[in-house]
């Protein structure tokens, strides 16, 4: 038996196909575990000789996605049950938690209703969550749960609340112990970053270089301020290596044709790709970083600041690598490198790691 329970709407880029992305079944999970527990809250509350709800209470709410239509995407939620009875002793307890849930997103935030108990706000971390900036859920005319609303939810009976964020940054310190690294982030702050036993290898390998991007996906607590308090949960972790060689390479390839005042010929982006994978995975660790430019020919220059001005100019079309500097008496030095696959990429850099002066200017 199928019971019809709500119908939430939601609003926002991502659901202009009328689809729902992956991660928003946990906002329905968190809204079906919320109203389980605010039903049994009004239960309790209109029984005052019990402690605790009917055994069974609840067991057969389930809400099962059973569609999902047009208008952004609206997902109706239905009650599945096994019989007609199922429900019977809790069914109007779960209908005005659903309505109550509604009337709480909808008031201000200065007057909650009496009969929500606020300490299950807390449930508002994890409802909505999955909400980007510009998106909104709608649960009715009025109540839309947007990422500004729902942290004003959690934070009127808390200190700090939850979302879902993307830190990056190096690894400054590990904590073998505590299992947890410090990374500093790209504006100059540190977090304490929780670590799983399977990063404990990478953790050795990429400590202590900032020139590899660690980019972290987890869960924070923030206060009312907007400051980051601390990482409750960690949902992925990826490392960019050598990510500032990696970023010139994508800003080279984003250049239109005419790129130079309306000349230029951009760079061509397949063989672009295959050059920055071959040189960005393997660049050695003791060599100095290049500056890159896109030449009016749609090539790259790689100049480095040391003594000498060494440089190599790549040529897309030919693919091969030309080498110059001057030497200490102020002879050129020149060598051509053919660019076509991985191994000869591979004996560019090691060329560059013998020849190139170890010292700055």
């Amino acid at each position: 038996m199928k019971i019809p329970f709500i119908q939430p709407r939601f609003v926002g880029d991502r659901f202009e196909n009328h689809t729902l992305p992956l991660e928003v079944t946990a906002d329905l999970i968190a809204y079906q575990n919320l109203v389980v527990e605010l039903a049994k809250r009004l239960y309790i509350s209109e029984h005052s000789n019990r402690q605790r709800v009917p055994k069974g209470f609840g067991a057969d709410f389930q809400l099962h996605l059973e569609k999902v239509d047009d208008g952004s995407a609206r997902p109706l939620l239905s009650i599945v049950t096994a019989g007609a009875l199922a429900l019977s002793s809790g069914q109007p307890y779960f209908e005005r938690a659903r309505d109550l849930v509604e009337l709480c997103i909808a008031s201000p935030d200065n007057s909650l209703p009496p009969e929500f108990p606020k300490d299950l706000l807390v449930h508002f971390n994890r409802l909505g969550r999955s909400l980007k900036e510009g998106e909104k859920m709608e649960l009715g005319n009025t109540a839309i749960l947007t990422p500004e609303r729902r942290k004003h939810l959690v934070l009127a009976a808390d200190k700090t609340y939850e979302r879902d964020i993307e830190i990056c940054g190096s690894i400054e310190e590990v904590d073998w112990k505590k299992s947890t690294f410090r990374l500093r982030s790209e504006d100059g702050k540190t977090i304490t970053i929780p670590m799983e036993g399977n990063f404990h290898e990478e953790a050795r390998k990429y400590g202590g270089k900032p020139r590899d991007l660690v980019s972290v996906k987890c869960v924070a607590a923030y206060d009312s301020w907007e400051n980051l308090q601390k990482v409750i949960e960690v949902q992925q972790i990826d490392v960019q290596t050598n990510y500032k060689l990696y970023n010139r390479f994508e800003e080279i390839a984003a250049l239109p044709d005419g790129w130079l005042d309306g000349e230029g010929v951009a760079p061509d982006k397949e063989k672009l790709g295959s050059l920055a994978e071959a040189l960005v995975g393997d660049y050695p660790e003791d060599l100095p970083m290049p500056a890159i430019f896109p030449t009016p020919e749609g090539n790259l220059l790689l100049e480095w600041q040391l003594p000498g001005d060494p440089s190599c100019e790549i040529n897309l079309v030919a693919m091969e690598a030309d080498f110059h500097m001057f030497s200490p008496d102020g002879a050129d030095v020149e060598k051509v490198l053919p660019m076509s696959g991985q191994s000869q990429a591979i004996e560019l850099l090691k060329y560059l790691s013998e020849n190139l002066p170890s010292q700055p200017a």
